[in-house]
């Protein structure tokens, strides 16, 4: 696993800023989901959200795929009430919401490109330095969304499934004495699947040798159609005890990839997460992750095909979950006994006419869960066997006492017709309460604000909710979920024993304030109050609250202040006031020592002509006059060190304060679309800063030195901008990338070439000991203009351009490229693998622009690309170079050799760029333009002629000469550079 995991984050290139699409390719049971699941937690706290969707090609059957866009965009955002009602729609909220975000996604088990195109399309819909994993057992789908890498997961080798067996088997890395012929056996059974030899190997753990020889010889004997190692699987079921069998198979026909938090509770029909579940994950037949049970698809099909096979008519069997079983024993009235759990998910609405006297013969019933059907007539009697009961789009105007048994524990309904809550008085262990989607809800039962089991009260988008109990006294409640309820005003008091509950939310309800007693919610972490545009008011107890984590007040449109105690909130780490009306920070503010994330986005209150010492009363007051508009001293005085991520982007701001530079931990500011003209020299002291963002900053002057670390400045459409800083001092950092797109002062700027050349010698001057990681990254910068640099001494090629040159230079080469293009949406393939770019955008810009890119020699003799350096026969190695794009209009490169820049000045380095002699192969009508546009002076043309010193040797010359011959010449270049261009596509520029 250890070397299948440093491949795959190699192959992510997490050093660059560019948005990344790394797909997982094998067939089933090669541990594709295992391994990006690893991965997956290595990485997560590297992004500002992650996300990791599982089993994609079963759940769109079952759901849609605008539910998993739903899912996604939940988990990324951080708000778990948002809804998506179709596919369209939620295409259009990813590319919104997420445009600005650095996420990591996984989509797991992709099989149709559909999926692709509407989770993520683009990479445009994603922020600078994203990654999105796919997983797929299909390599043309990945070919087709054009990923950036693909990574095949093989069968394990001997060595490795040996380890990985014995790891199960023995808790060590070998097999123990006595045990090594029969391990060996066992190994090569399973040919290398790691899902074979984790499942056999858990089995086996702590059996005699004669359990093992009974067993082997049982694998042996055994036949199976679908193959040896659903043979394995079975055996390993057969094995478990009777109570772990009936956890087993109810996870594999309805549990499987749901969360046990919000879909299920663990402690329904007999999963006890004590013994069960922590069973069948030491047998490797499940896995948690989080919180959410996920079981291989080839253990999930053995389950169900055990199920099936209890008898041929689907009345006598335990379990029903397909729709052609269950409507068959509705509509004929066949339910028995013997049905424990029925669960059907449609992803389309279906209308049936069952004969619901069926659920009255099905005494031992325990779970009913619909989704998708439509009763022509309401439910009546239901088995008092029943704790779980789901229904979604059921079509009756009440929930009467008939059919609440007093053993329900988990009722979830999305009733369009349900006027009032039920009555649950009768219910005494009702657990969880959902009442989603209900939008003719007007009013919920006294009964359900006094209950005293119930944990989970989700009354989310009942859209004509008016009335609540007058309190609320539930003190086992640890979530409360008032989502969409827009005609909601008034949230009731809450009792002083309700010290479970950890989240609220009370996003785009009507709501003006919140209730004092809120305090008494001493346990809750998360407080939702998104889309309120009646809020104007918080009351001052809300920070006391010592162990809330996140606030979230977006789009709170009429909120002009907070209580100025908002230090009391010490466990705060996330406030979001986007398009909030507050025209200043709480000075308190300074006492969140673990506040890591501020938005403040579109808080255009803040640009009041008041001065900061207005603005900030806890500031003595100067006597000589101060400037206007240094708003964020108090931010940037305090002691909120912790701050990592501040988001100050449209807020009118005319200047900023130079204490922002005392925000030492700051990774993450963005400044976009303000007035002011500077930035202060301060921000040079933000030693953690990666990423600054001044995007539209149309009075934007010039760029103060930058931090030593930044890896990139986006500040495209500051069209005031004319001024770059000094490039860096050396370091163990490259320049960072910049986006400079619309800057039209900077228009064929020879500072933005200086910035770029200033990049190579840094990229060339960094210790090799360091990681290769650091060393193999490229950089980048874009700005407007038409005109190729002069020293781009190789111009106006076709697509593709292939270079041969001897391999022991390899090691030493790097390449400076140059697009012209209107848009920054292309592609840079080198050797068949893409060049990762930290700058991208899908925009159309509204004139041409230079992108410069540098390519490190470390990219090109990494592990992947480890063929360059052995080279060919004559030891020549072949390094092709592809621009893929239909608007760019022409390119150049250039080779670079450490020797040829390290010891020159940059006012020598325009003309001197290119030491190197190269042979230029091509078709004989094409004449490559040179510095001048009528051919190279400086290198051979299509004749051979040039002015090097070898500029007499033909190829075959200096593969005959021995390498001391050309030993001088060669480490210049020499001859012994070959330049071919692809005839097939040079017409296209």
């Amino acid at each position: 696993m250890e070397s299948r995991v440093e491949k795959l984050k190699s192959h992510l290139a997490m050093e660059s800023n560019d948005v990344c699409i790394i797909g997982i390719w094998g067939t089933g049971g090669m541990g594709k989901t295992t391994l990006a699941r690893v991965v997956y937690e290595m990485i997560s706290n590297k992004f500002e959200a992650c996300s990791f969707i599982a089993n994609i090609r079963e759940e769109s059957i079952k759901c849609g795929l605008h539910k998993i866009q739903q899912i996604l965009l939940r988990e990324l955002l951080n708000y778990r009430d948002l809804e998506v009602h179709n596919d369209y729609t939620g295409v259009s909220m990813i590319q919104s919401r997420l445009r600005n975000k650095k996420i990591l996604l996984v989509l797991d088990d992709v099989n149709d490109l559909e999926q692709l195109n509407k989770l993520a399309g683009e990479r445009c819909w994603f922020g600078s330095g994203s990654r999105i994993m796919i997983t797929t057992r299909d390599k043309h789908l990945l070919e087709l969304h054009e990923a950036n890498e693909i990574y095949e997961v093989e069968e394990l080798n001997h060595d490795e499934a040996l380890k990985l067996f014995s790891l199960k088997a023995f808790k060590m890395d070998h097999p123990i004495e006595d045990y090594g012929k029969l391990s060996q056996d066992f190994v090569d059974y399973c040919k290398g699947l790691p899902l074979a030899l984790e499942v056999l190997g858990s089995f086996l753990f702590k059996k005699s040798i004669a359990e093992w020889k009974s067993e082997y010889e049982q694998l042996t004997i055994e036949f199976c159609d679908k193959g040896k190692i659903l043979n394995v699987l079975k055996i390993s079921f057969d094995g478990l005890q009777s109570n772990e069998k009936n956890i087993f198979l109810n996870i594999a026909c309805f549990f499987n990839h749901k969360h046990l938090d919000f879909d299920i509770n663990i402690h329904y029909l007999g999963l006890y997460p004590e013994t069960g579940l922590r069973d069948l994950i030491d047998k490797s037949l499940i896995k948690l992750h989080g919180n959410q049970l996920w079981m291989h698809d080839l253990l999930q099909d053995m389950g169900q095909h055990i199920v099936c096979q209890e008898c041929k008519d689907p009345e006598e069997r335990s379990r029903l979950w397909s729709f052609d079983d269950i409507n068959n024993v509705l509509t004929e009235n066949t339910g028995t006994k013997k049905i424990q759990c029925i669960g059907l998910e449609m992803h389309e609405p279906k209308n049936v006419e069952w004969n619901l006297e069926a659920f009255s013969k099905m005494q031992n019933l325990e779970l009913l869960k619909i989704c998708g059907v439509q009763l022509m007539h309401g439910l009546k009697h239901l088995p008092s066997s029943l704790r779980v009961l789901e229904w979604k789009e059921y079509h009756s105007k009440s929930l009467t006492s008939s059919f609440l048994s007093k053993c329900f524990e988990n009722l979830k309904f999305n009733a369009l017709k349900l006027t009032e809550g039920p009555d649950i008085n009768n219910v005494p262990n009702l657990k969880s309460l959902v009442l989603e989607n209900c939008i003719n809800l007007r009013r919920i039962h006294p009964s359900i604000g006094i209950h005293k089991k119930l944990t989970i009260l989700n009354l989310g988008y009942c859209k004509n909710l008016t009335s609540l109990p007058n309190k609320f006294e539930i003190e086992c409640l640890t979530e409360l979920n008032f989502t969409g309820c827009s005609k909601l005003t008034e949230i009731p008091g809450f009792g002083r024993n309700m010290k479970r509950v950890h989240n609220l939310y009370l996003g785009h309800t009507a709501i003006t304030t919140l209730p004092t007693s809120i305090e008494h919610l001493t346990a809750l972490d998360t407080l939702f109050l998104y889309g309120c545009k009646n809020l104007v008011h918080l009351p001052n107890t809300i920070f006391n609250l010592k162990l809330v984590r996140e606030i979230c007040l977006q789009f709170c449109t009429k909120l002009d202040r907070l209580p100025e105690n908002l230090g009391n909130a010490e466990s705060l780490e996330e406030l979001d006031l986007w398009e909030t009306a507050i025209r200043e920070v709480p000075s308190s503010i300074g006492l969140l020592k673990h506040l890591h994330r501020l938005v403040l986005t579109e808080c255009k209150g803040l640009s009041s002509n008041k001065s900061r010492y207005e603005l900030l009363p806890f500031y003595s007051k100067p006597t000589s006059p101060q400037p206007p508009d240094l708003l964020f001293s108090s931010l940037s005085l305090s002691p909120a060190s912790s701050l990592t991520v501040l988001y100050l982007n449209d807020c009118n701001l005319k200047a900023i304060s130079n204490d922002i530079g005392s925000l030492f931990s700051l990774e993450l500011l963005d400044l976009s679309r303000n007035d002011f003209v500077c930035l202060p020299e301060s921000i040079i002291r933000l030693s953690k800063l990666k990423w600054m963002y001044l995007n539209n900053c149309t009075s934007l002057r010039s760029l103060p030195k930058l931090p030593l670390n930044i890896k990139l400045v986006e500040a495209k459409g500051c069209i005031s901008l004319e001024m770059l800083p000094d490039p860096l001092k050396p370091s163990d950092s490259l320049e960072p990338s910049l986006n400079l797109q619309n800057c039209f002062k900077l228009a064929d700027n020879q500072s933005c070439t200086d910035w770029f050349i200033s990049g190579i010698k840094k990229s060339l001057s960094l210790s090799p000991s360091l990681p290769l990681s650091v060393l193999k990254k490229s950089y980048n910068i874009v700005f407007p203009g038409s005109e190729i640099p002069e020293w781009f001494s190789h111009q106006n090629m076709g697509k593709e351009v292939k270079i041969k040159l001897p391999s022991h230079l390899c090691k030493n080469v790097g390449i400076a490229i140059c697009v012209v293009c209107p848009t920054l949406a292309y592609s840079l393939i080198a050797n068949g693998k893409r060049i990762s770019i930290a700058i991208t955008s899908r925009n159309q810009a509204s004139s041409d622009h230079l992108q410069l890119v540098y390519v490190t020699p470390q990219f090109f003799n990494e592990e992947s690309n480890k063929f360059l350096s052995e080279g060919d026969v004559n030891g020549f190695s072949q390094i092709s170079i592809k621009v893929e794009s239909v608007k760019a209009k022409k390119w150049g490169f250039h080779m670079i050799y450490k020797k040829d820049i390290e010891d020159l000045d940059m006012d020598v380095l325009h003309h001197n760029f290119d030491s190197l002699s190269v042979e230029v192969e091509g078709s004989s009508d094409y004449n490559m333009a040179g510095p001048s546009g009528e051919g190279s002076s400086d290198m051979a043309g299509p004749s051979g002629e040039g002015s090097s010193d070898c500029e007499e040797s033909s190829e075959s010359d200096c593969e005959e000469s021995s390498e001391s011959d050309c030993e001088e010449s060669s480490e210049y270049g020499g001859s012994d550079w070959y330049v071919y261009y692809s005839e097939s596509e040079s017409s296209d520029y």
